[in-house]
């Protein structure tokens, strides 16, 4: 009796540690195939990386993140115009809508976003939020968020 019990024991963990493989697998393919259509954008050569998130796909998703997403930031270095925002997204083949006029308006104070970009392939959801830390700042910040679309 303790044998019979052992061996199904050990089938149940087999059959669970293959299907925890065969999940992982599916959702790092989703994974990567987000990261890549993320990385079709034309982002120039001289933006500097802020910041990179991957999320992952995941089987529970419990969290008020979509997964999977990406959220990168970037320091233009310079103030960018609706035809740099524009030239940014063109490579991607995803249609997108641009918002503003890249401009800060002079009554605004702290971090604004002074433009925007978003659309969709379907499957993901892009935004581009171009943001204006202060008046006398000569740069922008640009992040990208990717997240399922809904």
């Amino acid at each position: 009796m303790k044998r019979r019990t052992w061996i199904i024991l050990a089938a149940v963990l087999a059959v669970g540690a293959v299907a925890f493989f065969f999940v992982r697998s599916a959702e790092d393919k989703v994974t990567a195939d987000m990261v890549s259509r993320a990385e079709r954008f034309a982002i120039p050569a001289d933006w500097k990386v802020e910041d990179s998130v991957v999320r992952r796909e995941m089987f529970l998703c419990i969290s008020t993140n979509p997964c999977p997403s990406v959220a990168k930031r970037w320091d233009a270095g310079k103030k960018l115009t609706v035809d740099d925002l524009k030239a940014v997204s063109s490579a991607a083949g995803v249609p997108m809508t641009t918002e503003g006029t890249c401009s800060r308006k002079p009554n605004v104070g702290g971090t604004t976003t002074v433009c925007s970009s978003s659309g969709t392939d379907g499957e993901y959801d892009y935004k581009f939020n171009v943001t204006s830390p202060d008046k006398s700042d000569s740069t922008n910040f640009v992040v990208l968020l990717v997240e399922p679309h809904r």
